[in-house]
């Protein structure tokens, strides 16, 4: 069976990425950890106190115009230190160029890791920090508003972290994904919020005021 092909090579693209690497070359120097180009993409890895620097310069500069911030996410490497990547995925609504930023957060056994925002630079990270907020327990500082996104104000843990307890919450029984039947009396202890760890089940919180319809 033949080999896969390689990644079709485009001049356009590969100019504009090495513009890029310049700018942040000129801009970091030895701030810029690494870099990292496979299969016409590329990786630049940068120190969390220079990141909103660094998206700021990509965002203006003439030759990119890195305008669209496609997505901010966050990946769990719970055997290294530091433990997180805050990964950025920007786009050029101009050129159609894409890049992919990366930085670094995390000390053994710090338990609230944090960078600076970039609200200031893309109005659209807003909710993508609070998610990854939400999910992996990093914190942005300078948000203008640092709330839970997908779970409850009062969620104990962030369940996107690979150390999160699988055995997840006490439902009681009987129920069908965690919610009780219609016009059935809920059950002592509904809305709990109980986790199993491996330690044992964590402190409940108070109950969740309920009332019958």
């Amino acid at each position: 069976m033949a080999e896969p092909a390689a990644a079709a090579q485009n001049p356009a693209v590969d100019l504009l990425a090495q513009k890029t690497i310049d700018v942040a070359r000129n801009l970091l120097g030895n701030d810029l950890l690494e870099v990292v180009t496979y299969r016409g993409e590329t990786t630049l890895i940068v120190p969390p106190h220079r990141i909103v620097e660094i998206c700021r310069v990509l965002r203006d500069a003439p030759d990119l115009r890195y305008t669209f911030l496609a997505d901010l996410t966050a990946v769990d490497w719970p055997d290294r230190d530091p433990r997180y990547d805050v990964v950025y995925h920007l786009m050029s609504m101009e050129t159609r160029a894409v890049v992919r930023l990366k930085t670094r957060v995390g000390a053994e056994g710090e338990e609230s890791p944090a960078l600076p925002s970039v609200t200031d630079v893309w109005a659209s990270a807003n909710w993508c920090e609070r998610e990854v907020f939400d999910l992996f327990g990093i914190n942005f500082e300078g948000h203008p508003d640092l709330l839970r996104l997908l779970m409850p104000v009062d969620w104990v843990g962030h369940p996107l972290r690979k150390d999160y307890p699988l055995t997840g919450i006490t439902l009681p029984d009987p129920h069908w994904a965690g919610q009780i039947p219609y016009g059935d009396t809920l059950p002592e202890g509904t809305g709990k919020l109980t986790l199993r760890t491996p330690e044992g089940i964590m402190p409940e919180k108070p109950d969740i005021e309920t009332k019958d319809e």
